[in-house]
């Protein structure tokens, strides 16, 4: 369960568009402030704002417990693929929103990771439901969820992978410095 705080930071980390790694020495350029109301910022602030959101789901993944009584088991896995699987709904919808792009080239690689998303929120759906009907609890309804929920990981991965090969325009990164969950 600690890998999807990892696999989700990595996601996020591409989403938000600040992941390019450059040398030299930096050279401080004054730019114009894009219009804070035009579309290129209003999308990035949702770009960003989505990765925001992946980067919460990373930080607030729990530590796997140790404990082998089976009520604290299902109480912590129903806890977290819960909060997971809103998270995942938020950014699928938001990332929803950015279609169609301001710039060429975007809605086909937004899709991807959309199909990505989505196929780890079905596994996690599928997952949560059933260690929640497991009643009582059971190691096997137990496993069971823990397998589905490692599933959802290639969702996860697939959407990183199309992630990976986003480059966005120029407008759109300078579109960033103005959007405000682009910090």
């Amino acid at each position: 369960m600690r890998g999807l705080a990892v696999a989700v930071a990595c996601v996020v980390v591409v989403a938000a568009g600040c992941a390019t790694e450059v040398s030299g020495s930096a050279v401080s350029i004054p730019t114009a402030e894009a219009d804070p109301n035009s579309p290129e910022v209003k999308w990035m602030n949702r770009w960003c704002g989505a990765g925001k959101l992946l980067t919460t789901a990373g930080e607030t993944s729990p530590v796997p417990t140790t404990t082998s009584d089976a009520a604290v088991l299902k109480r912590e896995f129903l806890e977290m693929t819960g909060r997971l699987a809103g998270v995942l709904d938020a950014v699928i919808t938001d990332l929803r929103a950015l279609r169609p792009a301001p710039a060429p080239g975007l809605d086909t690689p937004i899709s991807k990771i959309i199909e990505g998303l989505v196929e780890a929120r079905g596994e996690l759906g599928t997952a949560h439901s059933e260690v929640e009907a497991a009643d009582p609890m059971t190691a096997e309804a137990y496993s069971s969820g823990v397998k589905r929920f490692g599933r959802s990981m290639h969702g996860l991965a697939s959407a990183q992978n199309a992630m990976l090969g986003i480059e966005l325009p120029d407008e759109l990164k300078d579109a960033a410095q103005s959007a405000s969950n682009c910090d």
